[in-house]
Order: structure tokens, then C-alpha cells, then sequence
């Protein structure tokens, strides 16, 4: 499924250094010159114990540089007054483990190397690797597997273009880690990236998604109904790859038509309202027809409400996206809507319909982001 994004920031009006020197290079270096990049993922926070096993473990502080020490497994770590307690001793700060193999955490396969750090709620976890071994794990975790070729590589190509530009942002401002694993970045599922997700990342290897020579914020979604919207309605991002554009290739996909129905006691308690709600009506639309601002009748008096914050109240599953009708009967409000997600940017389920009647990823991709170009950053 397509991440849903609450997203509204300021588009900034310059980028950061870190984002010119990677332009000049994707202008000026040949193919292949680049070093492939590395991406530091939170896999894990809020933990009250990490558990991490593997062969050949080394443990090392985080501001070190060095090797490490060996260390025997499983490496058990806890939250400690001054820092972590790391197999009964304590630590100042971060430590990194690395091992000769991927490491696991639980059930899960991660990378050969992990950082553990306390955070405000618990221990945080942040691997550490291969910008397309991480793409290969976001593939299986926004796309079916059942997808066409040229689907896997549209999105392969978006979600290693949106990793880049995250890691660009979070450089510029002293953040450790660069993404999450969820869906308020992209869904990860670390080393359970199945055939066709490592497929298309080998077919694009090193592609990325850019307008003029800069990387593209590549946002994408499960299905936008009938049409995309633009970056600026969507995600308060006013960039000229993101406009709206027809797409006519979802159709088919699952709970693309859907209904909410609601009483007015509910609705009222959700939004927060401290009267059930008589009624509601769209008072505003954007340029695709979706829902911009909504008013709802409480308790004598109307309240407006941007739909987007309508829809983070009811939950982004539960109202699947900005692009519906209402009706009201019987004290009974029916939301009657289509597509999943933000609607901006890559439609996947659009991709898939694309490539099943013979586009290939780059058209797909010249499309959804109009005016962009792929090109080998390595």
C-alpha cells in the first residue's frame, strides 16, 4: 500500500549544500563514477531491551571509528542511568555492532550493521546500509510482489529518489538517521525483500528521478481514483513535478470505491465536537475535486475544518483519501469516495495498469512527475 503522508511544510527556497554537490555531480560525473550511497533507516525505537545476534559480532562505541571488539551472541542491551548497559556493562553513549552476516533482531533480518542509542522513550535502532539494498526492502514492503516488471522499476526508481532527497534534508540539519521504516517515510521491511523487489532495483541500479539536475521529492500513493493531485493540495508542496495529471490506469485496484458511514456522534466525537454532528458538507474543493475544507454543523453553530485534518482525525485508513462525496440520512453521514493515499505523485496501482498495457517504468514515471528525467547517479 501506498504511504499516507501528513505532511504540510514550507517548501524551502534553498537547498542544501549537500544537495548542490550531488547536482553538480549527476551533472558533471559519468556513470558509475559515484560511490554507491549508504542510508541510515530507525528500524526500531521505544524498545525497553534490544536483542541483536549474528556471526562473527563486534561492538564498538559509536564515535569510534575503529573495528571493534569482538563480542560474544546474542548482544544484550538495556537502558542504563548513564547511557546502555551492554551485556552487564554500562556505556556513555551509542554503540554500533556489526557482524560478519546480517544481524537479527527478534524476527528480523537487518543489515551487518546496527546502531543502538537511548532515545527519549527507549532504545532506538538504525541500520546502517546499500541505498538499493534499502530500496529492495521498501519494494517489498509499498508494492506486491504480483505487480508488473516495469511497475517494480517505477517504484524502484521513486523510492531510491525519495530516499536520496530525505537523506539530503536530514544531512542539512544534523540528523543521525535519515528515514523511518513506517509509512510517514516508507514501508521497510528490511531483509525479507522478496525476487522481483531485487530484480527492479538490479534493472535501475543507480537510477534516480530528477528535475533539471536535482533529485525529485518522489511522494507516491496506492491509488488516486481517476486522477493525481497536485504537491501544493496534497502535501503543501509547490513543485513542478507534482501537479495533477489523468491517470485512468487504477481501476481495478482493491477498495478503490469505498464508503464511510458515520452517526453524527461519532463524527462529533472524533473531531472533537462536543455535539453530534447534523451535518457536513464539502465547502471547498482543489483542482482535482477532492475535498480542501469541509463544514460541519454542531450544536447549532457550524464549524469549518480543512479535510486533511478531517481526515487525520478519522484515521488515514478509515478515510481512505480527500477525494469523496457526502451524504447524509437518517442522522447517518456516508462518505462515498475513491483511491487510497495523498493522491500525489506516483500512483502504484497506476503503474501496475501502465505497465500492463505496455509502458515501460521510465514512461510511467514521466507521467506521474511530469517534466523529470531518470539518470545513473552510480
Amino acid at each position: 500500500m501506498g504511504p499516507v503522508r501528513p505532511y504540510h511544510r514550507p517548501v524551502p527556497t534553498r537547498r542544501a549544500p549537500f544537495a548542490a554537490l550531488l547536482a553538480a555531480a549527476l551533472a558533471l560525473a559519468p556513470p558509475g563514477a559515484r560511490a554507491e550511497e549508504l542510508i541510515r533507516v530507525v528500524v526500531a525505537e521505544g524498545l525497553a531491551r534490544v536483542s541483536i545476534g549474528g556471526d562473527g559480532l563486534s561492538l564498538r562505541e559509536a564515535e569510534d571509528d575503529g573495528a571493534g571488539r569482538p563480542v560474544g551472541a546474542p548482544v544484550e542491551i538495556t537502558p542504563a542511568p548513564g547511557g546502555l548497559r551492554v551485556g552487564g556493562q554500562e556505556r556513555p553513549g551509542a554503540v554500533v555492532v556489526t557482524a560478519a552476516t546480517p544481524v537479527r533482531m527478534g524476527d528480523r533480518t537487518l543489515s551487518t550493521s546496527v546502531q543502538v542509542e537511548r532515545g527519549a522513550t527507549g532504545l532506538t535502532v538504525v541500520e546502517e546500509l546499500p541505498l538499493d539494498e534499502y530500496v529492495a526492502g521498501v519494494l517489498s514492503g509499498e508494492m506486491p510482489r504480483s505487480f508488473p516488471a516495469e511497475a517494480q522499476k517505477a517504484q524502484a526508481v521513486a523510492a531510491r529518489t525519495y530516499a536520496l532527497v530525505k537523506k539530503i534534508e536530514a544531512e542539512a540539519s544534523g540528523r543521525g538517521a535519515h528515514l523511518g521504516a513506517s509509512v510517514l517515510s516508507q514501508v521497510y521491511v528490511g531483509g525479507a525483500a522478496s525476487p522481483q523487489a531485487r530484480a527492479a532495483v538490479e534493472a535501475t541500479r543507480g537510477e534516480v528521478l530528477v528535475f533539471g539536475n536535482e533529485p525529485v521529492e518522489a511522494f507516491f500513493h496506492a491509488s488516486c481514483g481517476g486522477r493525481t493531485e497536485s504537491g501544493l493540495d496534497a502535501l503543501g508542496r509547490d513543485l513542478p513535478y507534482l501537479t495533477s495529471v489523468t491517470c485512468g490506469y487504477c481501476n481495478e485496484a482493491p477498495g478503490v470505491r469505498w464508503k464511510l458511514a458515520l452517526s453524527g456522534a461519532d463524527l462529533a466525537r472524533a473531531v472533537g465536537l462536543p455535539a453530534r454532528v447534523t451535518a457536513l458538507q464539502v465547502a471547498e474543493r482543489s483542482g482535482s475535486g477532492r475535498a480542501a475544507r469541509v463544514e460541519l454543523t454542531s450544536g447549532g453553530r457550524v464549524v469549518s475544518l480543512a479535510a486533511a485534518d478531517l481526515r487525520q482525525r478519522l484515521g488515514y485508513s478509515r478515510l481512505p483519501s480527500l477525494a469523496f462525496e457526502v451524504v447524509e440520512r437518517k442522522g447517518i453521514i456516508t462518505f462515498e469516495g475513491r483511491g487510497q493515499g495523498h493522491g500525489a505523485g506516483l500512483c502504484q496501482w497506476g503503474a501496475a495498469g501502465m505497465a500492463r498495457a505496455g509502458k515501460g517504468y521510465r514512461e510511467i514515471l514521466a507521467h506521474y512527475y511530469p517534466g523529470t528525467r531518470v539518470v545513473k547517479m552510480y
